[in-house]
């Protein structure tokens, strides 16, 4: 049960600014937690771009984590979302004047392993990235390639490129009750096919009836093919982005996919269960339509985990509505609402 009516959205900083007031980590390096035993559902949600891509591309990627983000904030009380997006740079700014990544590997990876540190067996934790992608691999043991946190002007090392494996193990680190991996990039499928592997998915495959805890993962594409934007209302857009907002604000509330085909809008009951949330993403991703014909849609998003599709998750639905009756609001005593999460770009 999630406490009070309480909504925190924060944009979580390195341990030394603690001091200044900025959201922060616990002294023992965890994320903050309402209680002991208060179940929390926690979102990391990260976009990283290429210096080599044009500055509209790689501010369609803020758009895409400001996007999630915002969804999210429409969502029930007790979350705690980390929202963080490469800022916009060219290739002279990042080479001749110094310009620091926001985002990196070994950013990415202290964020898990927060999460890894916060996350209590009673808690949920969502992580969604925003990124280009590898299909090839670098090493032998490693044939799937991965999704790049690193600008390879620096990080030569897999050309900048986060391995499935290494990613992997970080995932299966996090002790959440429910962990939702939602991953757009190109060739992501390949995340899907490394955890299908024989050896990897002994690790996991159980989880859900033995231990009581969900793993979820969804990806824009296969292992094969690029994940391309559609244009909708005007703008480019990854449909697997753009499924998953959806999905967040509310909207697979009630989804139902009898037969492989979508029926009317069903009852929304106010509870998120994992079938709708899998069947709405999938079937959105895959069945939007692009106002512009060349930009055609070609997804092919992939999922795997173990589940019960009649458990219910910890968001994705709206917050009570105001009760004009009462006077009442849905977000009522929200005192540690800060606004929307921070999107780190350029000053």
């Amino acid at each position: 049960m999630l406490v009070g009516m309480w909504l925190i959205l924060l944009s979580f900083q390195p341990k030394e600014l603690a001091a200044q007031g900025r959201p922060d980590v616990a002294g023992d390096g965890r994320l903050p937690h309402a209680s002991e035993s208060a179940p929390m559902t926690y979102f990391l949600i990260v976009g990283k771009g290429k210096v080599a891509d044009p500055t509209k591309q790689q501010k369609r990627g803020q758009v895409a984590v400001s996007m999630v983000a915002d969804a999210v904030r429409d969502s029930r009380p007790g979350i705690v979302v980390d929202a963080i997006a490469e800022r916009v740079m060219t290739i002279a700014q990042y080479r001749r004047e110094g310009a620091r990544e926001k985002v990196t590997g070994a950013i990415f990876k202290e964020r898990l392993e927060k999460l890894a540190a916060t996350a209590t067996p009673e808690d949920t934790v969502v992580i969604y990235t925003h990124s280009h992608g590898h299909r090839n691999g670098f090493e032998k043991s490693q044939p799937l390639g991965g999704i790049v946190m690193d600008l390879p002007v620096r990080q030569p090392k897999h050309r900048g490129t986060l391995l499935w494996d290494e990613y992997v193990d970080l995932l299966l680190k996090i002790p959440a009750k429910n962990v939702v991996v939602l991953t757009m990039s190109c060739f992501s499928g390949g995340l899907v096919e490394y955890l299908n592997s024989p050896q990897v998915k002994e690790q996991w495959k159980n989880r859900r009836e033995e231990e009581g805890r969900s793993l979820i993962v969804l990806t824009s594409q296969n292992k094969d093919l690029l994940s391309v934007p559609i244009v909708k209302d005007g703008e480019l857009i990854n449909p697997f982005t753009s499924a998953v907002a959806k999905a967040l604000s509310g909207e697979a509330d009630g989804f139902r996919l009898p037969g492989g085909h979508p029926t009317q809008p069903g009852k929304k009951d106010g509870k998120l269960t994992v079938g709708e949330m899998i069947d709405f993403v999938l079937h959105t991703t895959e069945n939007a339509v692009s106002e512009v014909p060349r930009r055609g849609n070609n997804a092919k998003p992939q999922w795997t985990g173990s589940f019960d599709r009649g458990d219910v998750l910890s968001f994705g639905v709206k917050a009570p509505a105001d009760d004009p009756n009462t006077g009442k609001t849905g977000q009522q005593d929200a005192a540690t609402d800060v606004g929307k999460p921070e999107i780190i770009q350029d000053k």
